[in-house]
């Protein structure tokens, strides 16, 4: 229970973390938190769904298509809890990029 609540700690730093890169703003860590939680049941829940659907264009594009999916997701959850908020496409782009590197490394952890 503990390693749950120290890699949730630790994705919600990596989503504060990308506050210092142009163009994306959270309020504050208690947000921060909440969107990793949301993120992570998306995760778990929503995700495998999509990648299903969209295998055939996964397979033709050599899983960069993942790259989309997460960048739909994270666009998504910046748009139904606005204190987390991104300036334009590029900058949700980015952070989806890292965002995506972080749960992989932490989920192997």
């Amino acid at each position: 229970m503990i390693k749950l609540i120290i890699k949730w700690l630790i994705f919600a730093g990596v989503i504060m973390g990308t506050c210092y890169l142009p163009g994306i703003t959270v309020e504050n860590f208690q947000y921060a938190m909440l969107i990793a939680a949301v993120l992570t049941l998306i995760n778990i829940f929503i995700k495998p769904l999509l990648k299903l659907i969209a295998l055939p264009v996964n397979f033709m594009t050599f899983g960069l298509f993942n790259l989309v999916i997460n960048f739909g997701i994270l666009y998504a959850v910046s748009y139904f809890i606005p204190q987390y908020h991104f300036d334009n496409i590029g900058s949700c782009f980015l952070a989806s990029l890292i965002i995506a590197i972080a749960y992989t490394i932490l989920k192997k952890a």
